[in-house]
C-alpha cells in the first residue's frame, strides 16, 4: 500500500498539466507584481499599512522577537496551515474554485510586500528559500482547490456518482495532497524562524 505523501505526489503526477498550470499562474502572479512594485516603489508601503489595519502584524513581530525558534516555527505553521485549509481548502467545497482565486490574490499581495525595495532588501536573499518552500505548499493546495470544483461542480459527461460520492472523493483528493503539505510548511515554518532570528542581521 502506498504511503499518503507518496499518493499525493502520484495525483499530481497524473494530473501534471494542471498542477504545471497552477505553478505558472501562482508565480507568473508574484513576478508581476513584484516587478510592477520596483518600478513604483510608492505601492508597497501603501499595501503594507492596508495589510496591518487588518492582520495584527504586530504579534508576529513579537513572535519572532522571542528568539525562540520552536515558538516562533510553531507559530508560523499554525498560521500557515490555517491558511491553506481555512482559506483555500475548506471554502472550495461550498464556492467552486475559491481557493483558486484566493491563492492567485495571495501570490499577487506577496509580489508587492516582498520586493526587495529599501534598506532591507537583501533580507530577501535567505527569505528567498522560505517563499519557495512555502509558496510551494500553497501551489499544492490550491491545486487541490482546483481538483475539488472540478470534480464537485464540473461533473466529466457521463459522470455516474451523486453528489455526496463526488464531495466524498474531492475530499479524500485533498486530504492526501495534505500528506505533502503539511511537511512543506513544517519544513517553511522552520526554516523561516531560524533565518529571521538568527540569518537576517547578517543582511540588513
Amino acid at each position: 500500500m502506498l504511503s499518503p505523501l507518496r499518493m499525493a505526489v502520484r495525483l499530481i503526477q497524473r494530473c501534471r498539466t494542471e498542477f504545471i498550470v497552477v505553478n505558472a499562474a501562482f508565480f507568473g502572479l508574484f513576478v508581476t507584481t513584484m516587478t510592477v512594485t520596483l518600478l513604483n516603489p510608492e505601492i508597497q508601503p501603501a499595501v503594507l499599512d492596508a495589510i496591518s489595519g487588518i492582520v495584527r502584524t504586530d504579534l508576529a513581530v513579537q513572535v519572532y522577537l522571542s528568539g525562540n525558534v520552536l515558538y516562533a516555527a510553531s507559530a508560523t505553521l499554525a498560521v500557515n496551515l490555517g491558511i491553506a485549509v481555512m482559506l483555500i481548502a475548506i471554502p472550495s467545497f461550498l464556492v467552486p474554485f475559491f481557493g483558486v482565486v484566493f491563492a492567485m490574490v495571495f501570490a499577487a499581495a506577496y509580489g508587492v510586500t516582498l520586493a526587495p525595495i529599501g534598506p532591507y532588501a537583501a533580507a530577501m536573499i535567505p527569505h528567498s528559500i522560505t517563499v519557495l518552500i512555502e509558496f510551494q505548499a500553497y501551489i499544492v493546495a490550491a491545486f487541490g482547490a482546483y481538483l475539488t470544483g472540478r470534480i464537485i461542480f464540473l461533473p466529466a459527461a457521463g459522470e455516474k456518482r451523486s453528489i455526496g460520492q463526488r464531495y466524498w472523493a474531492a475530499a479524500a483528493y485533498v486530504l492526501t495532497l495534505h500528506a505533502l503539505i503539511v511537511p512543506l510548511l513544517f519544513l517553511g515554518a522552520v526554516y523561516e524562524a531560524f533565518e529571521i532570528i538568527y540569518l537576517v542581521r547578517y543582511f540588513i
